[in-house]
């Protein structure tokens, strides 16, 4: 999908291996949802950043934003941010992300800046 819109998918760690206890589909499928969003919401030819610092999970996209007004609604069922490139969404994706994190024991939040970018932390 990065490729199609010429997206560089940057990733950094500080270490070789990270373990945790968990199902590893449901918490791949986390990570997907997110790092699907930065790039359907981020422009051609830009940049997206996954990093593992203390084992903690960025994801970190220069897209569009979201709006402060959206920010409390957007891991809610259905809630769908209205933009062109939403168009297509159902508003499961954040929801099921959260589900996810918290039957994990992973908190999830995110920071937004309309026009900046997003970052999604996962604090493991």
């Amino acid at each position: 999908i990065a490729r199609k819109k010429n997206i560089n998918v940057e990733y950094n760690q500080d270490k070789d291996v990270f373990l945790i206890k968990g199902d590893y589909g449901r918490i791949r499928q986390m990570f997907l949802v997110v790092i699907d969003n930065a790039i359907k919401f981020s422009s051609e030819n830009s940049a997206i950043n996954i990093s593992l610092q203390n084992k903690t999970v960025t994801v970190q996209d220069s897209g569009i934003g979201i709006s402060k007004e959206d920010i409390p609604y957007i891991f809610n069922r259905y809630y769908r941010v209205k933009s062109v490139e939403n168009k297509g969404g159902t508003g499961l994706g954040l929801t099921i992300a959260q589900q996810i994190a918290n039957r994990h024991d992973v908190k999830i939040s995110v920071l937004s800046e309309e026009g900046i970018g997003t970052c999604f932390t996962f604090e493991f």
